[in-house]
């Protein structure tokens, strides 16, 4: 499915026990619809994990993050929605609105070319002084 303008792409994927809500591009005011759409048809199934995968998501606004935070609702046992490799702008309205307490977060998975591992910092003899 398609946004307006183009602006995003949203498929689910569905499978046994699963379903995945893939977002590429932008979820703002115009976009939310299409995703609320979605997401009604995701949970119908009553799914035992809901995961959004973000990586291709560029901007969030507050109202689309609440969608998203608020989605927890329908899985079971007070499970809560997985958000997938959130960029750094999406992950930071998560975290200022506090919504990112109500999702779990996948990280960028270690091996893929946008995860890069710290190098290990190393004392040097009299660095103290």
């Amino acid at each position: 499915m398609t946004g307006l303008d183009g602006r995003a792409t949203i498929e689910v994927e569905a499978c046994p026990g699963t379903t995945t809500i893939v977002v590429r591009g932008e979820l703002d005011l115009a976009t939310m619809p299409f995703l609320a759409a979605q997401l009604a048809l995701a949970v119908r199934d009553r799914p035992g994990r809901l995961v959004f995968d973000l990586s291709g998501t560029h901007f969030i606004d507050c109202g689309s993050a609440r969608l998203i935070a608020a989605a927890g609702q329908w899985l079971p046992d007070g499970g809560r929605p997985v958000i997938r490799r959130p960029r750094r702008g999406v992950r930071r309205v998560l975290e200022l609105t506090g919504l990112d307490a109500r999702c779990e977060i996948e990280p960028l998975v270690m091996g893929s070319n946008r995860a890069r591992p710290r190098a290990p910092v190393r004392e040097q003899p009299g660095a103290d002084r």
